[in-house]
């Protein structure tokens, strides 16, 4: 099968895209945690503290848009290889993709405890029970990316062979 230079394009957009958000996902949960680790140590002012958590809460909130954005690229770059380079639209369902949803419904859920805690007084942050769900699912979220990121490629490998 010939590909184009446009089909490329729009076969290797999702990889792609996908690659910057699992990285601003791996970033947004690694600068959080360094807080934490940093917290009962000498290294971290709480200036610096609290610059590190307003990023954090600035970029969580664009987190599930950026996880959608990226789903749907998946999607437009399979009906367009439905329609233009003949591939059956079964392949539009994978485990690789049930993942990706399951990744943007723990997104949403992420930004919504997110939001609930920053809402509540500051003298209750710290023991707001969100804040335990809100960390348990960042840490669930990055194996979910590991996996998601490894299916991926494999994925990309059995389009592109």
């Amino acid at each position: 099968m010939d590909v184009s230079l446009i089909d490329a394009l729009v076969i290797l957009a999702h990889p792609l895209a996908g690659m910057a958000a699992a990285y601003f996902l791996y970033k947004q949960w690694s600068g959080i945690k360094s807080v934490r680790r940093k917290s009962n140590t000498f290294g971290m002012s709480p200036e610096q503290k609290e610059e590190i958590r307003n990023k954090h809460q600035i970029m969580g909130k664009k987190a599930p848009s950026i996880v959608a954005f990226v789903i749907l690229l998946a999607i437009a770059a399979e009906i367009y290889r439905g329609i233009a380079m003949d591939v059956p639209l079964t392949e539009l369902v994978s485990l690789h993709g049930l993942l990706g949803a399951l990744l943007l419904v723990a997104t949403i859920s992420m930004s919504r405890t997110g939001r609930s805690m920053t809402s509540s007084k500051p003298q209750d942050y710290h023991k707001a029970p969100q804040r335990n769900i809100h960390s348990k699912i960042g840490g669930a979220m990055m194996w979910l990316l590991t996996s998601i990121v490894f299916l991926g490629f494999l994925r990309l490998l059995e389009v592109l062979g």
